[in-house]
């Protein structure tokens, strides 16, 4: 396998667990040459019930607010000053009784940085006409993933301007093998 063919992919998985009533979502990050290749991570990654896993949607994230990502196995050799982070955010709605949730991913130098730059993000999309924005279930210590190390493989940025729109490659109902 030569290392340069492995690709970043944002997974947004669906399934159940013991003791819920109601399907559970949660993101992954994953590298593969092909997302059929990430089903195993993915798989192993799931906290619920196997029976049922099931993708819902995934993006092979290649840039992110204008820098390339790249993977390597081996460990930069000093910390990089912009990193690439995940914010999950979540809101009400008028007359609506479930939360709502959006996220994104952003290249920042903090998780400060990265709250900041994603909730202008999210509050203009998803949410925007949501009448409570909070953050919650933001995956770590500082409200928010730093996706610095992905199956092994350390993710480094390089700035080259383009952009990609957050969008997926696909979407549907993909029952896992």
């Amino acid at each position: 396998m030569n290392e340069t063919d492995n690709k970043l992919f944002l997974v947004y998985v669906g399934g159940t667990a013991p003791g819920a009533n109601i399907e559970l979502h949660d993101i992954r990050f994953v590298v593969g040459q092909s997302m059929e290749e990430t089903y195993p991570a993915i798989r192993k990654g799931w906290f619920g019930t196997q029976k049922g896993l099931h993708l819902d949607s995934f993006v092979h994230l290649h840039h992110v607010d204008g820098y390339r990502i790249q993977l390597t196995s081996k460990a930069p050799e000093k910390p990089a000053q912009k990193r690439l982070y995940f914010v999950n955010f979540g809101g009400y709605f008028p007359n609506k009784l479930v939360e709502y949730h959006d996220f994104t991913v952003v290249v920042a130098d903090s998780p400060q940085s990265a709250k900041q730059l994603a909730r202008a993000q999210v509050s203009k999309a998803g949410l925007a006409d949501a009448e409570q924005i909070h953050k919650d279930d933001l995956l770590a210590v500082d409200d928010c993933l730093c996706v610095d190390l992905v199956d092994n493989h350390y993710v480094t940025l390089e700035l080259d301007g383009e952009k990609q729109p957050l969008v997926p490659d696909w979407k549907g109902y993909q029952p896992l093998p």
